[in-house]
């Protein structure tokens, strides 16, 4: 690659796979969802899979958050980086169907690395304020009572607590033993 900057070789290369494919699928999802913050790239996009947020930023108390409503394409490409693809999936309930048989985990507590996780919305957040969001959300659990999954703020996948200001743990989906 005589010529090239070290930057553009490193995008001309093949990319290494973030992930080692002979791991469950949960680990996989795991190690994927981990690495995802640093994986965004300067278009913002993850995996392969471009942002959809651009027509979908919202404001609320003047502030603008560019992440809204892209937390299911972040898992969609999540998904594809840990050698499941599910489709680039635009909405929360899509990747919900799309698992719609794997069990349910109800309880925070008994979450583990690999679980998808779905929020329902708060009417309210901290002090009363009106949430700026009334969509589900859907992250990777990472562990620690941690998930990677879009952030409202920058638009970009972040690792957040499970509890949250304006969205509330509803149930999370669980990797079958039976999928690889």
């Amino acid at each position: 690659m005589a010529g090239l900057s070290a930057v553009q070789a490193s995008e001309a290369a093949p990319a290494r796979p973030l992930v080692q494919r002979d791991l469950p699928l949960a680990h996989r999802l795991a190690d994927a969802a981990s690495a995802a913050p640093s994986a965004v790239k300067e278009d913002g996009s993850l995996y392969g899979v471009q942002r959809w947020n651009a027509a979908t930023g919202r404001r609320y108390l003047g502030l603008r958050f560019p992440g809204l409503l892209s937390c299911a394409y972040t898992v969609s490409a999540i998904f594809r980086e840990a050698g499941h693809p599910i489709g680039n999936r635009a909405s929360v309930s899509s990747i919900d169907s799309a698992l719609s048989t794997w069990p349910k985990v109800r309880k925070t507590e008994d979450l583990k690395p690999g679980d998808v996780v779905f929020w329902k919305p708060r009417p309210s957040g901290a002090l009363g304020l009106k949430c700026p969001s009334d969509h589900w959300h859907v992250g990777i659990a990472v562990g620690d009572g941690k998930t990677v999954d879009n952030d409202w703020w920058s638009g970009k996948p972040v690792r957040h607590s499970i509890d949250r200001l304006c969205v509330t743990f509803a149930y999370a989906r669980r990797v079958p033993d039976t999928v690889r």
